[in-house]
């Protein structure tokens, strides 16, 4: 009976623990809040972290899972938003095809930092999954961190 109660009260924590890294809109800045909804009027349940000197913001448009990321004067640094394989260009799905197991593809967002588009693949592998940055044309981005 003490090991239940101890794994639910630790479970519990758990959750609570999580929480804490949301942040509510009323600590958010202003400015950031304006330069969010500015970008993203639409946006549905925003969840909101900071990291270092930066806001990253979860939210859903049109049912579609999206984050953004804003430096503290309201500033779009980037986002990002899943799509599905087939909104891939051609040139992608070509590299994916000839140099990886398609079968393992397990997520696809597109990227956009500043004016740059990019697409982010996430390939299911054990024992961690591996995200690659393609360009357009089907190149591999090495320079682009994932996220």
């Amino acid at each position: 009976m003490k090991k239940s109660i101890f794994l639910i009260l630790a479970i519990a924590m758990g959750f609570t623990a999580c929480e804490d890294d949301d942040m509510r809109n009323s600590e958010i800045p202003s400015v950031v809040l304006n330069g969010f909804t500015e970008q993203f009027p639409d946006a549905k349940g925003v969840e909101w972290e900071k990291k270092a000197d930066i806001y990253e913001a979860e939210f859903d448009i049109d049912n579609v899972d999206h984050e953004a990321i804003l430096n503290t004067e309201g500033s779009l640094l980037k986002y990002k938003y899943d799509i599905v394989y087939e909104e891939l260009p051609e040139a992608i799905k070509t590299t994916i095809t000839t140099d990886y197991d398609k079968t393992k593809v397990d997520e696809v967002e597109l990227l956009k930092i500043s004016e740059n588009t990019y697409y982010q693949v996430d390939f299911d592998e054990e024992p961690t999954d591996t995200k690659i940055i393609f360009e357009e044309t089907g190149a591999v981005n090495t320079e682009v961190t994932t996220w």
